[in-house]
């Protein structure tokens, strides 16, 4: 049995790997992008192809437009993030046989492995020997990407199912910013009149940051009619609800993950002037940033919408330093 894991996330191949009874029997073949997973199932004759959908180069949905590359018969089981219901019903649309939502359950997998004849291996023996070999060896930086990008699908699905709209999912930049990198970022949202910028403190578990929402686009105003839903709400009020919902959605999955509870400030409008002021150091929004930031950005777009909601979340070293001990605790 020939077996092909298509995913950009290292620890989802892994993760996904790891449940593989490793036998002569079967070789199993690895992708970190749609382009290369479509060469390996060019060169070989794939049985089972494990597909994520938001990948760099070429995503999953491209991959299933793509196929079949030649006469043999792959079965796709679709291993994303993305669980909007539009997303799941394009990937049945384009030939998945099966859709898995990440993190994926022991359950589950056991399932789909049965239906399709995959060597389990016995993994509850050996989990608690890889969590305690693996833990001081943690690749911070990978890890948060998955648990964001598991985030991300969550929020994605409230989202999509709020404004009946399907949301591109995107990739998210994991790094650390310097200083003058979020003063230029706060520079371009001042620069464009047409931007709306909110913040929203959140706290929990060592965890202290902020999280700031940039919205514009041409179609924002067709948003916040799409919102206001008939109440009588001023634009700064259903700005203020979009963002919150943003922010509220990813924390709630990414806390949830890492078996803890954030809690949220309430959100505020930056207007232009508080902005500037910001630039100068005199507003908390950089007054606490004294060093390099640890950030999550991205930014999600509407199908068939002019319109783009940018999302920054602004950590200290501190709270790098307690989610690395969270997920040393939990993977």
């Amino acid at each position: 049995m020939k077996i092909l894991i298509c995913d950009d996330s290292k620890i989802a191949r892994k993760s996904l790997a790891r449940n593989i009874k490793n036998t002569s029997e079967v070789n199993v073949f690895y992708a970190e992008n749609g382009k290369e997973g479509l060469q390996i199932l060019s060169e070989h004759d794939i049985d089972v192809l494990f597909l994520d959908l938001t990948m760099p180069i070429m995503d999953g949905f491209e991959v299933l437009a793509s196929l079949p590359v030649n006469s043999y018969q792959t079965h796709i089981i679709v291993v994303s993030a993305d669980i909007q219901e539009k997303a799941r019903q394009r990937c049945y649309e384009l030939g998945a046989k099966e859709f898995i939502e990440k993190p994926f359950s022991n359950d589950v997998i056991q399932q789909v492995f049965k239906k399709y004849q995959i060597p389990l291996l016995n993994t509850v023996a050996t989990s608690q020997s890889k969590r305690a070999k693996n833990s001081s060896s943690i690749d911070i930086i990978s890890s948060i990407k998955e648990i964001s990008n598991v985030a991300l699908g969550a929020s994605a699905a409230l989202i999509s199912e709020q404004f009946d709209r399907f949301i591109d999912m995107p990739l998210p930049n994991v790094a650390t910013l310097h200083r003058s990198e979020l003063k230029m970022v706060l520079q371009d949202i001042i620069n464009n009149s047409e931007y709306r910028a909110i913040s929203q403190r959140f706290v929990g578990y060592g965890i202290n940051g902020e999280a700031l929402v940039c919205l514009h686009g041409d179609n924002l105003k067709e948003l916040l009619s799409v919102n206001d839903s008939g109440k009588n709400t001023t634009t700064n009020e259903a700005i203020l609800d979009i963002a919150n919902l943003l922010v509220s959605a990813f924390l709630l999955s990414f806390s949830k993950q890492l078996d803890i509870a954030i809690s949220l400030r309430q959100p505020s409008v930056l207007n232009s002037d508080q902005l500037k002021t910001a630039l100068k150091d005199n507003h908390q929004f950089l007054g606490e940033y004294e060093k390099d930031i640890f950030t999550i950005e991205f930014v999600y777009s509407a199908e068939s919408m002019d319109l783009k909601c940018d999302v920054i979340f602004l950590m200290d070293n501190d709270s790098l330093s307690a989610i690395k001990s969270i997920l040393e605790s939990v993977l």
